[in-house]
């Protein structure tokens, strides 16, 4: 039986070996790591040991792991195509993407180094260009380097200095993430739409990574990485080991939505260092989600930041309003807005149009946020929301650069978040939807 190995770095330090035994997964700390006072376990379900960690034939914590940092669904097939592996050739995708993973690790195979590190431009015209040959090709066909992105959606890992886009070379780490509209049908402008939930939440206090629009002229949002960090005195980027929810539970990516309930949250406080500071963030999370009617916030839309001194939740990103493409005109398959489904149940709702006040203040109780405390945000956030969200759309209407075919689609998607899904959330999650 042959046995296939890929190294796993954490910039230049040695974190230990994974591998391939047949029909099971193995991963083996390196002794380097498990002496050094700044270790860490990879996850609550790789703790570090001096012996291999060998899947099981039902628990696969090893493969559940390392395949949660690939790409899913419609990105996933495009690599794999690129690729010349199948989509359920995990190890395949992880020795082709590895080079630069999301989160902080570097999967080579053994004596291969990442090389030297650099950076290339990227001009415009050629992300364009990229942009328009999806799906049929990668969006990073051309790169310097191959890099693994988890989610659904094509996206490339970049540098972003000084308003210029470049690629990384070698083992120069990306600090910023182009996302295009998706090409998958239904959801057109999908760029500007998490570019204006994401300045919203920013708008509204959560805490958020950077963003901004970009038109090349094709539309790309663009988002900093917060796995990544860059030391003040040098400016020299460092990746941070971050990890999602499904992997934080020891989870099949599979399960994104099936374990999607109230009792992983909980789970996943007691996983982290500053319980209650977790639980009020998770509050402010899902409420978020809900006025903008996102019904697709599951576990691996979550993150958390892993070190030496424990877990704690890390910014939060993917907030989109998929409300909007609930509509006869874009799915001709019902349920449509409000009934669209939450994306995990709250109290007793479960669709959006079943949503009231009382069922968000029933998800605070049980995550232990005090009553008062998650009643003054929640009116706080409904006070604030409409007119933060009015702002961004005059925001939009002055932006520089826009092409005039792109300008009406978009600012359409956007007074639909405002006026359909926002307005009704408003309304359902203040004192009259009592």
């Amino acid at each position: 039986m042959s046995v296939r190995e890929l190294e796993v770095w954490l910039d230049q330090t040695h974190v230990g070996v994974l591998r391939d035994e047949g029909s099971h997964w193995a991963f083996a700390y390196a002794p380097t790591w498990l002496a050094n006072p700044q270790g860490f376990d990879l996850s609550p379900g790789l703790k570090r040991a001096k012996s291999p960690i060998v899947d099981g034939s039902n628990q696969r914590p090893v493969q559940w792991f390392f395949d949660n940092l690939l790409p899913e669904e419609n990105a996933r097939r495009t690599l794999t195509n690129a690729a010349r592996t199948d989509a359920a050739d995990a190890w395949g995708l992880l020795t082709w993407l590895g080079a630069e993973s999301a989160g902080a690790f570097t999967l080579l195979p053994p004596g291969v180094t990442a090389g030297e590190s650099g950076l290339t431009p990227l001009p415009e015209a050629v992300l364009d260009q990229r942009i328009r040959d999806l799906p049929r090709i990668p969006l990073q066909a051309g790169a310097p380097k191959r890099m693994s992105l988890a989610g659904a959606q094509e996206k490339l890992a970049v540098i972003l200095a000084e308003d210029q886009l470049y690629e990384p070379i070698g083992g120069r780490p990306s600090t910023h993430i182009l996302k295009p509209d998706t090409t998958a049908t239904g959801y057109p402008h999908s760029a500007v739409n998490e570019w204006f939930c994401m300045q919203l939440a920013a708008a509204l206090k959560l805490p958020v990574p950077e963003s901004r629009l970009l038109h090349v002229p094709s539309a790309v949002y663009c988002v900093a990485r917060f796995d990544r960090r860059a030391d003040p005195g040098t400016g020299e980027v460092r990746r941070l080991h971050t990890l999602d929810g499904a992997q934080l539970l020891s989870l099949s990516g599979q399960y994104k939505y099936a374990e999607n309930t109230l009792d992983s949250l909980l789970a996943i406080v007691e996983l982290c260092r500053a319980k209650v500071q977790t639980r009020r963030d998770l509050f402010r999370w899902l409420a978020f989600n809900v006025l903008i009617g996102n019904g697709d916030a599951h576990l691996k839309n979550l993150s958390f930041h892993l070190d030496a001194g424990g877990v704690r939740l890390a910014p939060h990103y993917d907030l989109v309003s998929t409300a909007i493409y609930s509509t006869p005109e874009l799915d001709p398959h019902p349920p449509h807005w409000p009934d669209a489904a939450l994306s995990m149940p709250l109290g007793q709702a479960r669709r959006f149009g079943e949503v009231r006040r009382m069922d968000i203040l029933q998800v605070a109780e049980a995550l232990s946020v005090p009553a008062k405390l998650a009643g003054g945000y929640l009116d706080e956030l409904l006070g604030l929301a409409l007119p933060r969200a009015d702002a961004l759309l005059e925001s939009y209407r002055g932006m520089a650069g826009i092409p005039g075919e792109a300008r009406p689609g978009e600012e359409r998607t956007l007074r639909a978040i405002r006026h359909m899904a926002m307005a009704e959330m408003t309304m359902r999650l203040g004192d009259g939807g009592a």
